[in-house]
């Protein structure tokens, strides 16, 4: 009959003393086996993990998402063009475009700055 199984035992040979050194080499735990990597990716995935990278690339993202809002956002509000002191005058096309214009640069400014922010503070805390 099989001896029951003692958790402290288990313990000491997961987490304790007994607990033996794991090889993580990917073609002996079945994984797909791949080559070592040259110099030149190295060089660029040191480049892409930067923190100034991450920051360019958040920044121009936020920039172009933040872009693409604010026209999305400028082309559904009602108030584009709206006038108060003539309410009943329908806006040109060139003041809608002005506007939606002027909302997509405010956003794309706002968003870039926003997500250079969160890109560098996660930078900051990370290293």
């Amino acid at each position: 009959p099989p001896l029951p199984l003692q958790y402290s035992v288990l313990l000491e040979h997961l987490v304790g003393d007994k607990r033996r050194p794991r090889a993580w080499d990917p073609a002996a735990l079945g994984g797909i086996p791949c080559p070592p990597k040259s110099e030149e990716q190295k060089m660029v995935e040191r480049v892409m993990e930067s923190c100034p990278f991450k920051a360019a690339l958040a920044c121009v993202g936020g920039f172009v998402l933040g872009g693409a809002f604010g026209i999305f956002t400028a082309g559904i509000d009602t108030n584009v063009g709206f006038d108060p002191k003539d309410p009943y005058r329908t806006p040109t096309a060139r003041e809608v475009l002005k506007d939606m214009g002027q909302r997509g640069i405010s956003y794309a400014k706002n968003f870039a700055i926003v997500g250079a922010m969160f890109s560098c503070t996660e930078c900051v805390v990370e290293s």
